[in-house]
């Protein structure tokens, strides 16, 4: 099986358009969370995932904004996103996000937004220590799909080992599935990349092959930057996509 993963895609509907256009056969999307929240075009990229058909999992802009999670837990530019969103969203949008699980969990994929120790406080898995946590929950799965970060990386575990090792892969990169290994992965974000690469990020995952890629793509980021704009979006967050910030 060859799955597509795309994360975090916020709402941009530019960046989601070109990674789609350069990802070649695939036979399944993964989308681990976060199809809303921050940017311009929440029914159109909602419209353009259900048609993909994904196995997805919640996001916390997800919840916030179909009123799953309160928005206290936000910076006041999120919370500012999420109340625009709410007030756009189609009811039909709402209701397919309303239906997505914490976690999804079968015998081929394992997937949350966040952490898998407490999927719903939404907790951020950025060091090693952290990644820790989440390696026990993942039972025999080798591997976990992860977003929220919007950091591309990967944490590498090897069995009856602690410690785990942390793959930086801001730059787009392929790594292989080893036997006696487990793999976190964060394939980064399509609509608000945070790893200082300002390009939409996306991954492939090669069941037959073993192996998973993360790939970077430009996209007209004007485009958006300036629909954000003219919708009256904060500006630091039109302003940060600029810098994958």
């Amino acid at each position: 099986m060859r799955y597509g993963i795309v994360s975090d895609i916020h709402s941009n509907l530019e960046a989601l358009s070109a990674v789609l256009e350069v990802f070649g056969t695939v036979d399944m999307f993964l989308c681990p969370g976060d199809i809303v929240g921050y940017g311009p075009n929440p029914n159109e990229c909602c419209s353009i995932l259900r048609d993909l058909k994904p196995i997805s999992v919640l996001g916390n802009h997800d919840a916030a904004c179909v009123g799953r999670q309160s928005i206290e837990w936000f910076n006041p530019h999120a919370q500012a996103a999420i109340l625009w969103t709410r007030e756009r969203l189609a009811e039909s949008h709402a209701d397919y996000i309303l239906g997505f699980p914490d976690i999804h969990s079968d015998e081929r994929i394992l997937m949350t937004h966040g952490s898998l120790r407490n999927p719903l406080d939404f907790e951020y898995i950025m060091s090693h220590w952290e990644a820790g946590e989440s390696f026990p929950e993942m039972g025999d799965h080798p591997i976990c799909f992860i977003g929220h970060t919007h950091i591309a990386e990967v944490y590498v575990q090897k069995a009856d080992n602690l410690d785990a090792d942390q793959i930086s892969l801001y730059d787009g990169g392929k790594i292989t599935v080893l036997p006696g290994y487990k793999y976190i992965v964060n394939c980064g974000s399509v609509g608000q990349p945070r790893d200082g690469n300002p390009l939409a990020s996306y991954g492939i995952y090669d069941s037959d092959e073993g192996t998973i890629e993360i790939r970077r793509v430009e996209y007209d980021l004007a485009v958006t930057q300036n629909k954000m704009q003219e919708a009256g979006l904060p500006p630091a967050l039109w302003q940060r996509l600029k810098y994958g910030m």
